[in-house]
């Protein structure tokens, strides 16, 4: 059991060539997640300067989408407008939020704004009021009211992120039992890795040493490396091993060591009770090339949450597609009764720091986000902007060397 690259379709994303563009509308949050990447240092921006930031994401990214994110990005007054405005400039709008503020009225708002959909953040490690203590399984009942509401005003695709710790792994299995019992209404599930900056570390920036705790960085941790060190791997053969159907289709490795799969993209076939197989790399890659050559742009979300009977026809070139077809004409009624879903499983594994100092991000990091006139990762933004670039640490060798002195 493994994953092997050589079975995959290596997504073909650049740094300005991306289907994602990261919009930061806001760092002002109403939870407070464990491994948090920001910290509320500024506050909603202004529309203005969100548009600012929009137009140099269509023009230096390429973007087919704008993930808008925080901070809690439906806790910002404009919240609609700014959506509507990414829409007019034939970009897809797609939220990502906890949802403790989200109701029916907020979201037909933003269905008739053109929101094109939603991935909601849900774990056991939020803090969120009244479910505290909570397991993952208790927390469906938060997931099936959010989906609940997304599908009352109609025709918006939902997903869930679950960020993976080692205290909640047991629970992906049955996570994804969920999200394909619900698979009319929610399009997917998101793992991603635990990842935090450890304490014990020398930090700096420039010449200068840095303090670290979770007053620098909300994502600064003392629990354990083995806590930090869950991998892609780790939940690919979890998943496998409970869902024979499973296999992934495409991905994104590191941009410091040759072995590491950082983003990694499935997506599970399936009819109205069964699962019947999965989308494979020849698959991903027509898609991919065929929206770039139709649209010019690369693509990461769907607009529906179908499939489609045309997806069959994906078995004309696709091995991976033909047991699934095959399927269907076992019973020729399949083709005229049952719809054809499609739920993605992504996995998606957080920097890494290297033993000499190193940090392996995502190779084309898909969440790059505006900092003064430049892109910058997402995930280490925070570090712009407290101290205008990214910090540094001692390889833990040199770092013990030191404390020996």
């Amino acid at each position: 059991m493994g994953i092997d690259k050589r079975n995959l379709y290596r997504l073909p994303w650049s740094l300005n060539d991306n289907p994602i563009g990261w919009l930061e509308v806001t760092d002002t949050c109403n939870l407070h997640c464990r491994g948090c990447y920001r910290q509320r240092l500024e506050g909603h921006k202004s529309l203005e300067q969100l548009k600012e930031e929009v137009r140099f994401l269509k023009h230096w990214r390429n973007c087919d989408n704008i993930s808008i994110a925080g901070g809690e990005c439906l806790l910002h007054p404009e919240i609609v407008e700014i959506v509507a405005f990414i829409s007019g400039l034939g970009i897809k709008p797609h939220i990502l939020s906890n949802g403790l503020r989200l109701n029916r009225d907020l979201m037909r708002d933003l269905k008739r704004a053109h929101l094109v959909g939603i991935g909601f953040h849900v774990d056991s490690q939020q803090g969120r009021p009244g479910w505290r203590g909570k397991n993952e399984l208790e927390l469906c009942e938060v997931r099936q009211q959010l989906a609940d509401t997304v599908a009352s005003v109609g025709g918006i695709p939902c997903g869930f992120g679950i960020t993976a710790y080692r205290d909640n792994l047991q629970y992906i299995p049955d996570l994804i039992r969920w999200t394909l019992k619900n698979r009319k209404i929610v399009h997917g599930a998101t793992f991603i890795t635990y990842r935090g900056a450890l304490t014990t570390g020398e930090y700096s920036a420039g010449d200068q040493r840095v303090h670290m705790d979770q007053s620098t960085l909300g994502y600064a941790t003392s629990d354990s490396p083995e806590d930090i060190g869950i991998t892609s791997a780790d939940v690919y053969e979890l998943i496998k091993r409970e869902f024979p159907q499973y296999e992934a289709c495409a991905y994104l490795g590191g941009t410091q060591l040759h072995t590491s799969i950082k983003w990694l993209a499935a997506v599970l076939v399936c009819s109205r009770h069964h699962v019947v197989g999965h989308i494979g790399p020849k698959s991903a890659e027509f898609a991919q090339a065929m929206h770039h050559f139709l649209y010019g742009t690369y693509f990461v979300y769907r607009k529906d949450l179908q499939l489609g009977k045309k997806a069959l026809l994906l078995s004309l070139f696709d091995p991976a597609m033909r047991p699934v077809l095959g399927w269907y004409l076992r019973n020729p009624l399949r083709l005229l009764l049952e719809p054809v879903h499609g739920v993605s499983i992504g996995i998606i594994q957080a920097p890494d720091l290297l033993e000499d100092g190193r940090v392996d991000h995502c190779d084309s990091c898909p969440d790059m986000t505006y900092f003064e006139g430049k892109l910058v990762h997402s995930c280490r933004l925070d570090e712009y902007r407290k101290f205008g670039g990214l910090l540094t640490i001692a390889p833990p060798k040199v770092a013990a060397g030191k404390n020996g002195d």
